[in-house]
């Protein structure tokens, strides 16, 4: 009789009837979200209003508060029925207006200007051991009126002595003052101003901040430079584009938090005003909603944990140990498997095709070692029908490493320690190439055969020939009787690469002139000697740490004349 089989999806089936709790937490999440959308709409409402009352406000100070009292004075002074004693008293009698700190009258040509200071603010300057006359007096170049408006408005400054912020308005005279241009100016303070910012309803869940242009913090004696936040940044950008423009725009402090906020302009002023909260705060009707779904999510969860845990249990343990047999394949171990589960399911399956996979691989890895690097790069990138024959010519660089003296030794010794002997001195040649980025075509008994590609190939070639006698010769310090030295020829040139053979049995390898010529220069070359070629020497004759000796030219077979070649000795470090 078959074995019932309940499937995987029938067991998370059950699961799920259990965690019944579920809508309940997808419902309410639903509730949260239209909450926080309908939270969110009414903070960005609020947070825009701010930032725009406040904007007007600041207009409405200056076109009512400061500058209409400026220009009533002005008008005052300007009439020509007026002596300068009649002017000086004009501006004496209005020095108590609000805000308005000092008046000063500049008339070119007559040096020191009027100056009219408000009782009050300079005895507040007086206790701070400041004189008046030097903190509120304009320099000339800062009353200069080039702007065709009917008032300027200067810089602010900050005294830091009495903790005061001030800024100047300039008006000029229509008429002259006994034919001489003048222009009168008001020093205004802003603490009263500062003090309604601060006092602000908004303040008490938010924050209002006034930037410049250069964003750079208005009402900060340490002109901090608040770029950094997103938000200003954006404010900054649009105030030098003159797009004043009300904006609300969420952003992450510097810091991490979660910000909502939003800027708007003052028409008069190079300012941006920016009102902001935090967003947990704006939403902390949400926060509250939440840890009430949290709680009874979780209440649900345990009812259903209970329910579920010897199942989970069933369907954890297989998997735990398909995973951890995956991990051991990943270390190259592919002599482990996966214990078919006692289930007839779906994880029953994929335990068996893990343990086919590995099969697989073990099959894979073992053939690697039979074959190059070009050949198995040629099966990755063969089509569906395979590897055809045939091959490409490339420039590359062939190297030939061939053991002196194996004949008699193999003569000398028994056939184990001669494939012994072979397998640790190729062993250590092949780790030496592969460092060196080169890859093995064939070992053809105590020859190895070696391609050398890309950029620096012939340098790679030599500097791999190099380290290779270095290690024969460690080798030999450790195995004294087997006492062995290669021959190494390297040639560089354009071969062909490819598929040779028939389909059913074919070799990735190369052929052409250059390979033969190396492989006679590899003849050629003595015991713990290697020779290059002209077309290798070329290559790297400027490099200034190997030493490459010229020798004499020799003949070989296939060629007509002897050839030029050179040997490699060693490195100049």
């Amino acid at each position: 009789m078959e074995k019932p089989r309940l499937t995987l999806r029938k067991k998370l089936l059950f699961l799920s009837v259990l965690l019944a709790i579920i809508p309940l937490g997808f419902a309410g999440r639903i509730m949260i979200t239209i909450t926080q959308d309908e939270l969110k709409s009414a903070a960005n409402d609020e947070l825009s209003l701010t930032a725009d009352q406040t904007a007007r406000e600041i207009d409405d100070l200056y076109i009512d508060t400061w500058r209409a009292p400026l220009l009533l004075i002005r008008n005052g002074i300007d009439n020509p029925e007026l002596g300068i004693q009649e002017k000086v008293s004009l501006l004496t009698s209005t020095k108590e207006v609000e805000d308005i700190v000092c008046l000063q009258l500049n008339v070119d040509g007559l040096g020191e200007p009027v100056l009219v200071t408000q009782d009050q603010f300079r005895e507040k300057l007086m206790q701070a051991s400041l004189d008046p006359a030097q903190v509120l007096k304009l320099p000339v170049e800062k009353t200069n009126f080039e702007s065709k408006a009917d008032a300027n408005v200067g810089d602010l400054t900050y005294v830091p002595e009495a903790d005061v912020w001030l800024i100047s308005i300039t008006v000029p005279l229509k008429n002259t003052i006994r034919g001489r241009k003048a222009v009168l100016s008001a020093r205004i303070n802003l603490e009263r101003f500062k003090n309604r910012i601060e006092t602000h309803p908004f303040t008490k869940t938010g924050s209002i901040t006034l930037v410049d242009v250069n964003g750079m913090r208005i009402f900060d004696p340490e002109q901090t430079d608040m770029k950094s936040f997103q938000v200003v940044n954006s404010a900054v950008n649009l105030l030098k584009e003159d797009a004043r423009a009300i904006r609300v725009q969420p952003y992450t402090t510097p810091a991490g938090e979660k910000m909502l906020g939003a800027f708007s302009f003052p028409v008069h002023f190079e300012w941006a005003v920016i009102s902001e909260r935090s967003e947990s705060d704006a939403y902390l009707a949400v926060s509250k909603m939440f840890k009430s779904l949290i709680f009874w999510v979780l209440l649900g969860l345990t009812v259903a944990v209970i329910g579920s845990i010897i199942l989970s249990q069933r369907i954890s343990r297989p998997i735990l140990e398909i995973g951890k047999v995956v991990q051991k394949v990943g270390t190259g171990n592919f002599q482990i498997k996966v214990s078919k589960p006692r289930s007839n399911d779906e994880i029953s399956d994929l335990g068996t095709r893990i343990n086919d996979m590995i099969e697989g691989l073990r099959e894979r890895f073992e053939l690697k070692k039979f074959v190059s690097g070009e050949t198995m790069d040629a099966i990755k990138q063969s089509d569906k029908d395979g590897i055809q024959l045939g091959g490409v010519r490339k420039k590359a660089t062939v190297f030939f490493s061939d053991i002196r003296g194996f004949t008699t030794f193999s003569e000398k010794v028994e056939p184990e320690v001669v494939i012994e002997m072979l397998n640790t001195y190729l062993r250590c040649e092949a780790k030496i190439v592969h460092k060196y980025k080169g890859d093995i075509d064939k070992f053809v008994g105590d020859e190895l055969v070696a391609v050398f590609q890309g950029p620096g190939m012939v340098e790679n070639a030599a500097r791999c020939a190099i380290e290779i006698h270095k290690e024969i010769a460690v080798l030999n310090a450790k195995y004294p009787k087997w006492d062995i030295l290669v021959g190494i020829g390297i040639n560089t040139g354009e071969m062909v690469m490819g598929a040779m053979g028939s389909e059913e049995r074919m070799d990735f390898t190369i052929i052409g002139d250059t390979v033969n010529l190396g492989a006679r220069l590899c003849d050629k070359a003595a015991p713990n000697q290697t020779i290059i070629s002209e077309n290798s020497y070329a290559e790297i004759s400027k490099v200034k740490t190997l030493d490459l000796v010229k020798l004499e030219p020799i003949l070989v077979k296939g060629k007509a004349e002897p050839i030029p070649i050179y040997e490699v000795r060693g490195t100049k470090e």
